[in-house]
């Protein structure tokens, strides 16, 4: 059995601020009611953002909390992603992405993804100009890696929200993923040169 890997106390931090301010603090505890004493205990006490949690009580939380609260969970994953990455991006990292290129960010992605995540690898290649191929190594197992809400609906929106700072809109689109069966989720990221 592969490693368990484990997200970071802030995306759980950022996920119940986010939900309470979208939602409501009773459809947050409506979630918490239908997960098991692991996922509860993360929030019974102070989450430090820097401390890691099991990758599965992340999963586990996101699909409980998307699958009540919209018909389409993954609407629901990529808001919250696009938040996350609005937020995440400081002013300093805003400044240097100003400053930089979508490719210097791209190839950041892994430095990214560990920010967030301890298990999976991020590559990226570009293909052409405004144009780059990106893609997640991983086992398909919501038990020890990210589920599949994180992978097809964490990286893209997130990603977007900084080609938009670096002064180049354009588009992060999940392609393929590793839970139908493919060797590894795929990203495509576009934009005009």
């Amino acid at each position: 059995m592969a490693k368990s890997g484990r997200a970071k106390g802030l995306l759980f931090n950022y996920l119940k601020e986010w939900a309470v301010a979208r939602h409501g603090q009773h459809a947050w505890n409506t979630m918490l009611e239908s997960v098991g004493d692991g996922e509860r205990n993360i929030f019974r006490g102070l989450t430090l953002a820097m401390s890691w949690h099991d990758i599965a009580a992340w999963n586990r939380i996101c699909d409980a909390f998307f699958q009540k609260n919209y018909a389409d969970p993954d609407v629901g994953m990529a808001e919250f992603c696009g938040d996350l990455g609005e937020r995440e991006l400081t002013t300093m990292v805003k400044l240097v992405l100003k400053l930089g290129s979508p490719e210097f960010m791209l190839k950041r992605t892994s430095f990214l993804w560990a920010r967030y995540f301890d298990a999976g690898e991020f590559g990226a290649e570009e293909l052409t100009p405004g144009h780059w191929r990106l893609w997640l190594e991983d086992v398909a197992d919501a038990e020890t890696s990210a589920g599949r809400l994180t992978c097809a609906n964490g990286p893209g929106p997130w990603l977007e929200r900084g080609l938009v700072l670096s002064g180049n809109p354009g588009s992060v689109k999940h392609v393929t993923c590793r839970y139908d069966g493919n060797p590894h989720c795929e990203f495509e990221a576009t934009w005009t040169v």
